[in-house]
């Protein structure tokens, strides 16, 4: 409904669809934060969220990530840089408690909160957000997003943070070290890739001096 308002109002220039679009969108974010992160979620109540991949998750957390991601286009370069930011990064953040929570789903069945986490587990989270973290870095070279690098490396930083918080003290032989070597492996790919390619491809052309042709100075 926020989406809609947003492309209603740019036509309409109403009073009614700027505020409503903007009440709405508040509203989703409270509801997400309150809602979805707390309340209702099945990390922390046993739920029984369904199928494998067509479950709850899908529609509590992948579907709103796909629409914040809408609404934030829909209000870029008409809404304040910041608004349009913070939905990025709600989107950002649905989408990856979403790839975690069907994470969970694989290892623990359809109830999130039975079972002990294991060692596989754990670096299954760590694989998955540094693939998510790379998709986005994709994603934004190709479409040239600015948004979408600062996502990826936000995603990257934190699954570093991860590894040294939580990786470290949790895992133990061949799943610390494949840990360790696939962050390593990455940042050194993505480091290579920033030097050689995006920052070569950012610099601006040199300034050619003019050419004098013979006898102008006569």
């Amino acid at each position: 409904m926020a989406i809609g308002l947003e492309r209603l109002r740019v036509r309409s220039h109403s009073l009614i669809h700027n505020v409503g679009a903007m009440v709405l969108t508040v509203y989703a974010g409270l509801v997400t934060i309150f809602g979805l992160m707390l309340l209702e979620s099945p990390m922390l109540w046993p739920t029984d969220v369904g199928g494998v991949f067509i479950n709850l998750l899908l529609l509590a957390y992948a579907l709103p990530a796909l629409l914040a991601l809408l609404l934030s286009y829909a209000v870029a370069g008409r809404r304040p840089v910041a608004y349009a930011n913070t939905i990025a990064a709600f989107a950002l953040v649905l989408a990856l408690t979403y790839v975690t929570f069907e994470i969970r789903r694989l290892y623990h069945g359809p109830v999130l909160t039975r079972g002990e986490t294991t060692g596989a587990e754990q670096y299954t989270y760590s694989i998955a957000w540094l693939a998510f973290g790379v998709a986005l870095l994709g994603i934004g070279i190709a479409v040239d997003s600015l948004r979408a690098r600062l996502a990826s490396a936000a995603v990257i930083a934190l699954t570093i943070l991860k590894a040294f918080m939580v990786d470290m003290s949790t895992l133990t032989g061949v799943y610390r070290a494949l840990s360790f070597i696939c962050l390593g492996l990455v940042l050194v790919a993505i480091g290579w890739f920033y030097q050689r390619v995006l920052f070569r491809r950012q610099k601006p052309p040199a300034a050619q001096a003019p050419v004098t042709q013979p006898g102008a100075s006569a």
